[in-house]
């Protein structure tokens, strides 16, 4: 009998676990008593994180005129849900980046992943009906595929099987998953961020970036980002290294209201982002050692 997403994730918490640090901001953040004082508080026991906060606060991602020194000026300046948002993808990045990992280039991963985060908060300004959150639209971007990360955490040799067949064949991946494995990565990354109390919104990108038609909430968000990963595999840059088919759902565009021509400013804008900001953002990319 094939297993659930809940089964497959039941000891994840002993090969990848976020540290205490993202939980607390993240409840911090909605509690109006705690002051970014607190928050800064808190984040610089991790002196790791608060540098890598820092490096984006200071990178062309926010752009700020003036140089940005402490944790908590960053809270004022950036704003606290915005924040918290930042420390769960450094979070994230730096909880995988510590697995030793012989499957997936992290490098290429993160890339293709950050691109994907970029191209979509761009794509938030440009949509026909007005997203709510555009800075939730880079996580969620970022965070699409981390499902892949934790197959080849807890299912390697599985995992090498597929990417294998994924480098051949014309099959979209997330189809060879789900014919070898009985379900894809999308399931897993939203039962994984379920798990860990991370947004529903989240959620339901990562279970239906590939096919928004089956997604019955946040239906927006979900096509942005199904965009977004399309762009991101046009523009080669990073990813696994296996065959995407890269095909937008109709649905994705009537939902969005997008058109050509502002995919393609998208993409420009997102690249100049990536080239300036993508060493804030991962500290472990070549650039970051140039």
């Amino acid at each position: 009998m094939p297993i659930t997403p809940k089964e497959f994730l039941h000891d994840v918490d002993h090969l990848v676990a976020l540290p205490d640090v993202c939980f607390r901001i993240n409840e911090m953040a909605d509690d109006p008593v705690s002051s970014a004082a607190d928050m800064a508080q808190i984040i610089g026991r991790d002196p790791n994180l608060a540098a890598q906060l820092l490096r984006i606060a200071n990178s062309p991602y926010y752009g700020f005129p003036s140089k940005v020194e402490t944790i908590s000026r960053a809270i004022t300046v950036i704003g606290t849900q915005d924040l918290r948002d930042l420390v769960l993808s450094a979070s994230v990045i730096n909880a995988f980046n510590a697995k030793t990992n012989e499957l997936i280039d992290m490098e290429k991963y993160w890339s293709h992943a950050l691109f994907t985060g970029l191209v979509a908060r761009q794509l938030g300004s440009k949509t026909s009906t007005k997203v709510l959150c555009k800075e939730r639209l880079f996580v969620a971007g970022l965070l699409h595929d981390m499902g892949q990360l934790v197959m080849s955490v807890k299912i390697p040799e599985l995992m090498g099987i597929m990417m294998s067949r994924g480098k051949e064949n014309a099959e979209p991946f997330f189809e060879t998953e789900r014919l070898i494995f009985n379900m894809g990565h999308g399931e897993i990354g939203a039962e994984l961020m379920k798990q860990w109390h991370l947004p529903a919104s989240l959620q339901a990108v990562a279970k239906y970036h590939h096919e928004p038609e089956k997604a019955d909430d946040f239906l927006l968000e979900v096509s942005i980002v199904h965009i977004a990963n399309a762009l991101a595999h046009l523009s080669n840059i990073g990813g696994l290294g296996v065959n995407e088919q890269v095909k937008i759902s109709p649905l994705a565009w009537k939902t969005t209201g997008l058109n050509k021509s502002s995919l393609v400013a998208a993409v420009e804008v997102a690249k100049s982002e990536f080239k300036k900001s993508v060493s804030a953002f991962i500290p472990f990319h070549k650039a970051a050692n140039d």
